[in-house]
């Protein structure tokens, strides 16, 4: 990742390290997004995956319900913390699953938004564009 966000940012970047080196690399064309277009970690191991994204990630997702991914989130929290890092700077993400009862589609995206997930990733239904239509007018209003 020190990698990734060095060429995105800087020219004539050098990177020495145990498996990587780099010696005056450049990348062009540079993104439109500056400084860079936002990076996604996908991550749930604690012990190895979550610290890289604590470090390096703008935007953190991850997989399951959100009672499991609360106390996660707040791991991270912690490990961006430990790594100077300020834990807000880090976007939650998480998938939602666009269902026919859109009851139970509201209480998830409470729960999530109480867990302190913002950032919520959807599947297209089965059920096609009218659910989608419905989804929007009565989840994001």
């Amino acid at each position: 990742m020190q990698i990734v966000r060095g060429l995105l940012t800087t020219d004539g970047f050098t990177f020495e390290g145990k498996h990587f080196q780099l010696h005056d690399a450049t990348l062009h064309p540079r993104p439109v997004q500056q400084p860079h277009p936002p990076i996604g970690i996908g991550a749930s191991g604690e012990q190895r995956m979550m610290p890289i994204a604590a470090r390096y990630a703008d935007v953190w997702h991850c997989f399951g319900p959100s009672a499991y991914l609360a106390p996660k989130s707040a791991r991270i929290t912690d490990l961006a913390e430990a790594a100077g890092r300020d834990p807000a700077s880090i976007r939650r993400a998480a998938s939602l699953s666009i269902e026919a009862d859109l009851d139970g589609v509201a209480r998830t995206v409470d729960e999530w938004k109480a867990a302190g997930f913002d950032y919520l990733v959807c599947g297209w239904p089965g059920e096609g564009r009218e659910l989608i239509e419905q989804f929007a007018q009565r989840i994001l209003g």
